[in-house]
């Protein structure tokens, strides 16, 4: 396999692809905390301890551990990381103050103990992402169990928990005027068969009973995370320029820049009301916007049939009996499927009346430096 350039890169050529301008006018994360001499204050003091990053080799978790380190150089950050990854933030390889313990198990609460005994804040990322049905039990077993474990350890040892949820916990109200918040009640009965949602959904409630009991918690609900680092993107930016994809869903959904969400997170860190949810999201957008656009940025002519719902609704069953037929995950699952025939949209003004956090990249910023990134690592 060729060697990803962007890894290779020296530190100064990967932030300026992956940070862009943020990181030259010091505005990559929190504006507002350069300068401010009292927040920087209470950042020094929040972060002179140790911080812990449970996934800290994903897409998000290196985009969140690189912003803790620019926020403060000399804060010790431990990332347990399941399997070794590699790095498209360089920097996170260089940093002495990084300390990387590999082949940890969320499953395994004993062998990862001793690192939550002098920790200041937890940020738990880690979480298993399958849409297929027969994963059930492992999403069940990574996503709620594991989720449980570090609750348990951050009581045990007083350790503040940032839980890293999802959209897919709060379910969906499919009403695009009304995007649901932080109070939505989803009729669960309806998701019977969406295993990740279920996972997402009872991984959370294991965090609610965990502040119940006076955890120190804010709960994070971020939608779709796109943005440079993440090469799952990759198979539809292939497919959208070789004239694969046949049509558009008809539904919509919310999405934000990986980089917004890390800035969101430290909002969330610095103002967030413990013991609260928040929605995380940047914006909300139908499939026909979000292929529009992505086309556009491509220079290729986006599909130009919407599926109607009534067939999407037949569809449905079928996709269901696919994969109960398929020994290995198929590309299209109903949990895939089904939701884009409706608008999952949410609304983040919960996070922008308490922190005042706002969004900085639109779909259209964040796929022109995405399809950057596209096109530096396959070598073009």
């Amino acid at each position: 396999m060729a060697a990803n350039p962007v890894a290779q890169a020296g530190n100064k050529n990967v932030s300026m692809l992956i940070f862009g301008n943020h990181l030259q006018n010091k505005k990559f994360l929190l504006p507002g905390i350069v300068a401010d001499k009292m927040n920087l204050k209470w950042w020094s003091d929040i972060m002179k301890n140790k911080i812990i990053v449970t996934g800290g080799l994903g897409f998000l978790g290196q985009h969140l551990v690189y912003g803790l380190t620019e926020k403060n150089p000399k804060s010790e950050i431990v990332i347990l990381a399941r399997s070794r990854r590699p790095f498209f933030l360089s920097d996170l390889n260089r940093n002495k103050n990084i300390i990387i313990i590999y082949d940890t198990d969320i499953l395994d609460p004993d062998s990862i103990e001793e690192y939550f005994k002098d920790a200041d804040t937890v940020f738990h990322t880690a979480a298993m992402i399958s849409f297929w049905r027969k994963d059930k039990k492992k999403l069940f077993q990574q996503n709620v169990t594991g989720t449980e474990n570090i609750v348990n350890l951050c009581n045990k040892y007083n350790n503040r928990l940032i839980y890293i949820s999802s959209t897919a916990a709060l379910g969906f109200n499919n009403d695009k005027d009304n995007p649901a918040d932080e109070e939505f009640m989803f009729n669960w009965r309806k998701a019977g068969k969406f295993a990740y949602m279920l996972s997402k959904y009872h991984a959370e409630e294991k965090v609610k009973q965990g502040i119940e009991e006076n955890l120190s918690a804010i709960i994070v609900n971020i939608s779709t995370i796109f943005g440079p680092g993440d090469e799952r993107i990759f198979v539809l930016l292939n497919n959208l320029l070789k004239n694969k994809v046949p049509f558009m869903l008809p539904g919509g959904f919310a999405a934000i820049d990986v980089r917004d969400g890390v800035s969101g997170i430290l909002a969330l860190l610095e103002k967030g009301k413990t013991g609260n949810s928040y929605l995380l999201t940047g914006g909300n957008y139908t499939y026909k916007e979000f292929l529009e656009t992505v086309s556009g940025l491509l220079g290729v002519v986006p599909p130009v049939k919407i599926l109607a719902g009534w067939i999407g609704r037949i569809l449905t069953p079928l996709i269901y009996l696919m994969e109960a037929l398929v020994n290995k995950s198929p590309s299209i699952t109903a949990e895939i499927f089904a939701p884009g025939l409706k608008y999952r949209y949410y609304s983040a003004k919960k996070i922008n009346n308490d922190t005042g956090w706002q969004p900085d990249y639109n779909l259209e910023k964040t796929f022109k430096d995405v399809i950057k990134y596209y096109h530096t690592s396959i070598g073009k």
